[in-house]
């Protein structure tokens, strides 16, 4: 046996979810046939929707000539869409087209009748089609030249624009018009006339808007006609009042005085400072007459200059002289003469040019100030003058931009009778309706087809629901996998065949040797003798985790199975609670193992034969208030060693583990243990405890019995049982085998 660390489920592979469908199969067959049948009756019952569709054509330009677009819907596209789709979803329009055409009394508007799930036409729907009918703009509906109107109320137009949808094409000016309902051609009449009604529309409101503009218009003329006037009037009294007559050229005269006073007072300006500078130079160097001559009006002179040069000469000719003849030469007084008159002229020169300097400098100022007061005058001549050419401006633009604002409005106003009379519209039907020959959604037989799925998925969902929550032991996977302990066989529930009918069903390896379930017990017996080799088990316990596991039949059908070997068997009812082997075989339950633990009898007395050859049994006997002190007490291993030397088998019929200690008290002294679980009844963590109860008292476990196992259910165990027959153990009835040999050909073919 495994360790309690080892006994963890595996991952379940797809045999595992093959059998889960096989043994849940009505359940998915079940919502198979409730989801298909209801499908199929709401697809049946169900009222068909068309959709009818017409497209129109609404450009962005308006017609060629106009320039006015105060009144039309155009704009961007997106701003353009929005207007033209209000437009189209709006009341008034839906009332234009049901006051036009009869829709109070069209089926269209009243409640549909229900179809008919049991009409051949119903029936065949969605397969085939009427032939298209295209309505011709125009004749959808052939209105009287007089039309009709016809009353609406609210709830006729909210009915109406229900149906309507409105969707513009990408890219495109091109906007689609759809009615949906119940009835083809009235939806294709509702989609042309809707069209028809919309360019109408379009049409008044632009003539409606192109009335009010006018209107507008004239009233805004006679006013501005008024502010012209006035604004002229204005003008002309202000020119007359300030004398301006020729107001331009006077400008320009007295703007070039103006310039020319500026030039004239800048460039005197420049010369003051330039003698300014001189002058103070001049006076700071009188003060020193050495330094008089660095003047540079002095320099420059050309008078001084050549002075200075002839003082120079004759400065040489008297060295010269006096260097040859002396200072006594009548020459050099001569020469000293003409030296003193050279210098007084440098002198009066000097004095003169100073002189000069003075006088320019203030002359210069004198001209400075007489230009300032001119420009001074001449400014504010400019500045007036200014102050007039801007209130004339001012008037003359007030009057200018009334007089064009008037010839704006003249302008409009012209377009707008033009475009009032002009009766075109950029709206234009590109496509009329047709009468919808399929209805709108999927057809009837995909939606029965998917309702079919949908059922077959719950079913399969709800399947491996109840599996997922069923957590009891009932494959072999459970008790190898989860439990960890080897499985000695698949035992099916007990009946009776035609040829044993009489047989006694608690006794079938007995009484039906040849049927598939004494087979099976064969092999479970088959099983447990090879468990081992070296030392062949003689006492076996039989127990079950709970009660009504059946550990009592297969206890007494084991016991009968070793006996057919030949083998000296002995069955033992150690179940002092609810013993049942003294019913099974038909024997008496006193005198039995409990009167033998007490001494009223030796145990060779308690031994009871019954009619099968080699198998004897020993009831329980009396009911004892402690049955499990009397099990592990030590009467019993002397009883245990007693009937091992006298026989070959020792099977001991035990309570329950789960119920009370009895099994795991005298599984320390038997052989090797043996578990019985009933199919699909047992948790599968009770179990695991009960194993481990066994597993922790040092007992040998032999394996499991899978009992009353459900072969009808397919999978693993119809394979199991079903090669029992093809050995050739039994006559198979002809029925039975009818149906293993179709759930054998599923299994194949899944």
């Amino acid at each position: 046996m495994l360790t309690e660390s080892e006994i963890q489920p595996k991952q379940l592979d797809i045999r595992k979810y093959l059998t889960t469908v096989l043994r849940r199969k009505w359940i998915i067959i079940a919502f198979l046939v409730i989801s298909g049948t209801y499908s199929t009756y709401k697809e049946l019952t169900k009222i068909p929707y068309y959709t009818a569709s017409t497209q129109v054509i609404i450009t962005q330009n308006i017609p060629k000539g106009l320039s006015f677009q105060a009144f039309s819907f155009e704009g961007n596209n997106n701003s353009s869409f929005i207007t033209n789709e209000r437009i189209l979803r709006s009341r008034l329009l839906a009332q234009k087209v049901l006051s036009t055409m009869d829709y109070k009394d069209s089926p269209e508007f009243n409640p549909v009748k229900k179809a008919n799930i049991f009409s051949i036409k119903e029936l065949t729907r969605g397969n085939s089609s009427p032939t298209a009918k295209k309505t011709e703009p125009g004749k959808e509906s052939q209105e009287p030249e007089t039309p009709v109107k016809y009353d609406v109320d609210d709830a006729l137009i909210n009915n109406y624009l229900s149906k309507l949808t409105v969707q513009m094409t990408v890219n495109s000016d091109i906007v689609s018009i759809s009615f949906t309902g119940n009835h083809p051609e009235t939806l294709a009449k509702m989609c042309n006339m809707h069209a028809k009604k919309f360019i109408e529309t379009h049409l008044e409101l632009r003539f409606a808007a192109s009335q009010d503009a006018v209107k507008w218009l004239q009233d805004q003329l006679v006013d501005k006609k008024l502010k012209v006037e006035e604004a002229e009037e204005a003008l002309l009294l202000y020119k007359e009042k300030q004398n301006i007559v020729g107001l331009g050229e006077t400008a320009g005269i007295i703007e070039q005085k103006l310039e020319g006073l500026k030039s004239n007072l800048t460039e005197i300006k420049i010369k003051k400072i330039q003698m300014k500078a001189l002058s103070d130079q001049i006076k700071q160097y009188s003060k020193d007459p050495t330094l008089t001559k660095l003047i540079p009006e002095i320099v420059e002179s050309n008078s001084i200059n050549s002075l200075k040069i002839k003082y120079s000469d004759l400065q040489a000719n008297k060295t010269m002289l006096s260097d040859k003849y002396g200072e006594k030469h009548p020459n050099i007084a001569n020469i000293d003469l003409q030296l003193k008159e050279v210098e007084n002229r440098i002198k009066l020169e000097t004095l003169n040019i100073i002189t000069k300097v003075e006088t320019d400098y203030n002359i210069l100022l004198a001209n400075e100030e007489s230009y300032e007061k001119a420009y001074e005058e001449q400014s504010l001549v400019a500045h007036d003058l200014n102050r007039k050419i801007t209130v004339y401006r001012r008037l003359q633009r007030e009057a200018d931009s009334e007089r064009a604002f008037y010839d704006i409005l003249l302008k409009r106003m012209k377009e707008s009778n033009i475009a009032g009379d002009l009766q075109t519209s950029n709206v234009s039907i590109l496509d009329p309706a047709m009468v919808p020959r399929t209805p709108i959604g999927a057809s009837r037989n995909s939606q029965i087809m998917k309702g079919v799925m949908i059922g077959l998925a719950l079913g399969i969902g709800l399947a491996f629901f109840l599996d997922y929550l069923d957590n009891t032991v009932k494959s072999t996977e459970d008790v190898e996998n989860y439990l960890g302990v080897t499985l000695l066989g698949l035992v099916e529930r007990a009946k009776q065949s035609k040829e044993n009918k009489d047989a006694n069903l608690e006794l079938m390896a007995s009484e039906a040797p040849k049927s598939v379930f004494s087979e099976t017990i064969r092999n479970i017996r088959t099983g447990i003798m090879l468990s081992t080799t070296d030392t062949p088990h003689k006492s076996l316990l039989i127990t079950s985790t709970k009660q009504g596991e059946g550990k009592s039949f297969i206890a007494a059908n084991l016991a009968i199975t070793f006996a057919q070997t030949g083998k000296k068997t002995l069955l033992v009812d150690t179940d002092f609670r609810k013993p049942r082997q003294h019913k099974i075989f038909g024997i008496d339950l006193k005198p039995g193992l409990s009167n033998h633990f007490i001494g009223e009898i030796d145990y060779e007395s308690i031994i009871k034969h019954v009619n099968i050859p080699h198998l004897s049994v020993i009831t329980c006997g009396l009911i004892p208030p402690n049955p499990s002190e009397l099990l592990g007490s030590h009467s019993m291993e002397k009883f245990c060693d007693n009937v091992r030397n006298r026989f070959d088998i020792i099977i001991f019929d035990t309570p329950p583990t789960m119920t009370v200690t009895d099994a795991v008290v005298l599984s320390r002294i038997v052989d090797g243990v043996v578990f019985v679980i009933k199919s699909g009844q047992t948790p599968k963590e009770l179990t695991r405890r009960a194993l481990l109860q066994y597993k922790n008292s040092k007992s040998d476990l032999l394996g499991i019995i899978l009992n009353l196992v459900d072969v009808s259910k397919g999978g693993y165990y119809s394979y199991y049982y079903s090669h029992y027959y093809k050995y050739g153990y039994g006559d198979e009835p002809p029925k039975e085998k009818r149906k293993r040999e179709k759930r054998e050909k599923k299994e194949i073919s899944v």
